[in-house]
């Protein structure tokens, strides 16, 4: 007669997973995890020291970092200073980067300038290599490093994308920039004068009018 279905019928069932089975696996997973994140920064790190192209930099990007890209170049042609104003310190100052390209010449890529700007030009990523990082954390499909004199307070953020790590730069530049933005609140400047600030300490030597004209868009 025909055992019932969940009826081992004399075979060998196997033992149930246990709890410290199961921790052990996602430690395994998370140690994996782990090592791929900062590979991918290894990675990340190389790709824009060679000054790589823009497919191989988006890669590293999660899908509304780049959406979000697409839309800061949107605001740098079309802002003006009314709504610079609305923008945090790094919106501002990729926005009059952008716009100071524009009118010097300086482009060397004709699509994704704000990507290219903002990974080799703008001197955010340099703030990170001036620091002295703590370890990198995985936690589920977040990733995080942090300063290692604070490790549990991150600069950089990760998601975990299906099968590899991608940088959230939406999240991460505020966090690199947050002790620039420091400046702004100690004398009082609204985000884009720190923006014109920051812009004039770099290129003061080379380029004139460096000021608020480049709050209005110059004529895309």
């Amino acid at each position: 007669m025909a055992g019932c279905a969940g009826s081992s019928n004399g075979s060998a069932q196997e033992a149930p997973e246990t709890a410290a089975v199961r921790d052990a696996k996602v430690k395994a997973q998370e140690a994996d995890k782990l090592a791929m994140l900062e590979g991918m920064y290894t990675l990340f790190k190389e790709s824009v020291k060679n000054r790589a192209p823009s497919d191989v930099l988006l890669d590293f990007l999660t899908d509304p970092s780049e959406s979000w890209l697409d839309e800061l170049e949107s605001h740098a042609k079309n802002y003006d200073a009314a709504a610079i104003d609305t923008c945090q310190f790094y919106e501002a100052y990729a926005i009059v980067l952008y716009r100071l390209y524009e009118r010097e010449h300086l482009w060397t890529v004709s699509d994704y300038r704000m990507l290219y700007l903002l990974l080799y030009d703008s001197g955010f990523l340099d703030l990170v290599d001036r620091v002295k990082m703590g370890p990198f954390e995985v936690k589920n499909d977040r990733g995080s490093v942090g300063l290692a004199s604070s490790p549990k307070v991150p600069i950089m953020l990760f998601k975990w994308d299906d099968t590899k790590w991608k940088l959230d730069l939406i999240e991460t530049l505020p966090l690199i920039t947050k002790g620039v933005e420091a400046t702004a609140a100690k004398k009082n400047w609204t985000d884009a004068k720190l923006a014109l600030y920051w812009l004039d300490k770099k290129y003061h030597l080379q380029y004139s009018r460096l000021d608020e004209s480049l709050f209005e868009p110059i004529g895309f």
